[in-house]
């Protein structure tokens, strides 16, 4: 009621099952928003904190919500000029069960916070004059892979392990990138009936 940020209330508005009036949460659920960057939030039976790569906890009724945030996301498809007809046509050709075998990693300036804490990281790009669908799928996948990595982060510390990921933010609405990412999470990755944060937000104030 006090306040919260703009992942936390995503997650509330995800999880929330408005025919029941009741938040849906169990340990392992988590919610991924895919916005400029890539916040992550896991319902945890554990607290886990490491200020060392910005992992905390909140207080979530009987469970802990751990979370952290990369620098990498979605901003970098707008650096590579994107448009919203472009994402919606080429991500039709996504495979799905593609890797990270190009090491891609979608800062758009150096530097991670998490899922390790590292000033000097430097982004690792495909090449901006080459297929536009191949540039798009590499940025994709390098997404997706640092996800990955951010929930491998959550469960080395301690966290619940990952049985399924709801999603937030503009990525929600990509199928073809939610089946990808499912293949590299190893879980099922859906799409919320609500995920807006201001959503969220309210939800909040009407339990306060």
């Amino acid at each position: 009621v006090g306040g919260t940020t703009d992942s936390i209330a995503a997650f509330v508005a995800c999880a929330t099952d408005i025919d029941a009036g009741a938040l849906n949460i169990n340990a392992g659920d988590a919610v991924t928003s895919l916005g400029s960057t890539t916040a992550l939030k896991l319902v945890s039976d554990t607290r886990v904190d490491d200020s060392s790569v910005g992992v905390y906890s909140h207080r979530l009724e009987d469970n802990w919500l751990v979370g952290g945030a990369s620098n990498a996301g979605c901003r970098v498809l707008r650096e590579f000029a994107f448009t919203n007809d472009e994402l919606e046509q080429l991500s039709t050709g996504l495979d799905a069960a593609a890797t990270n075998d190009k090491g891609i990693y979608p800062l758009v300036a150096p530097g991670e916070r998490f899922p390790y804490n590292d000033a000097s990281k430097e982004p690792v790009l495909p090449p901006r004059d080459g297929d536009r669908a191949a540039v798009l799928a590499d940025l994709l996948v390098g997404i997706a892979d640092v996800e990955r990595l951010g929930y491998l982060a959550l469960a080395e510390r301690g966290a619940s392990p990952l049985k399924a990921v709801a999603t937030a933010g503009g990525g929600a609405r990509n199928a073809q990138w939610a089946a990808l990412r499912s293949n590299l999470l190893g879980v099922d990755v859906v799409r919320a009936a609500n995920s807006d944060a201001a959503f969220g937000a309210a939800v909040l104030a009407l339990r306060g």
